[in-house]
């Protein structure tokens, strides 16, 4: 299941602002925004735009690219063929999600992690990994979310690729303080086996 994060922080009460500020196909574009562009490319936003990409990975040390293209993934599909492709390359891989406030997220983010990786394979239940796996987690969150950041509100998918030798975590969604401000962040952790 594939999270809009961009819904998450919506109030009903924004919602119903916006609507009867603009039409039912300007409903995610505020009222000057749309006053700036055309209907057509209004719709053309709400529906959004496939991009193709081509990326070459070579090496194991690439690891953390993998990771972060599984977590930026916004569709089960792409979820699934990704993750097929590092099949291929002998790489083991999972996808999951959290969300809430910034002080309950250590123990979902503890849970979710271990949960997804022992659950799919990717790590077993010994020291060594569930180690990696962690520090890893540690780092990538670090990099997601600041140390002032006290109250704000999470939503973020993560992904987790391992080779042989390497563990990589991938966190991307995004993180507000008030609904009208969330912006989207990453973070990225790689650690030996």
């Amino acid at each position: 299941m594939s999270m809009n994060w961009k819904h998450i922080f919506t109030t009903e009460n924004q919602g119903s602002e916006i609507e009867e500020k603009s039409s039912p196909a300007q409903s995610e574009i505020s009222a000057p925004e749309c006053s700036k562009i055309s209907r057509n490319e209004v719709r053309d936003l709400q529906r959004g735009y496939d991009f193709t990409v081509n990326i070459h990975l070579d090496d194991d040390n690439q690891l953390g690219r993998a990771a972060l293209l599984l977590a930026a993934t916004s569709t089960p599909e792409e979820e699934r063929q990704l993750k097929e492709q590092f099949t291929a390359f002998k790489w083991k891989s999972v996808a999951t999600e959290v969300g809430g406030l910034i002080g309950d997220l250590p123990q979902k983010l503890t849970r979710a992690l271990v949960g997804a990786s022992l659950n799919a394979g990717v790590i077993e239940k010994n020291r060594r990994e569930m180690h990696a796996l962690m520090h890893a987690a540690v780092e990538a969150m670090d990099g997601f979310i600041s140390v002032g950041m006290l109250e704000a509100s999470v939503g973020a998918k993560i992904g987790i690729v391992r080779s042989q030798r390497w563990i990589s975590v991938a966190v991307m969604g995004d993180t507000a303080y008030h609904a009208v401000a969330h912006h989207e962040r990453c973070g990225l952790g790689v650690m030996h086996l």
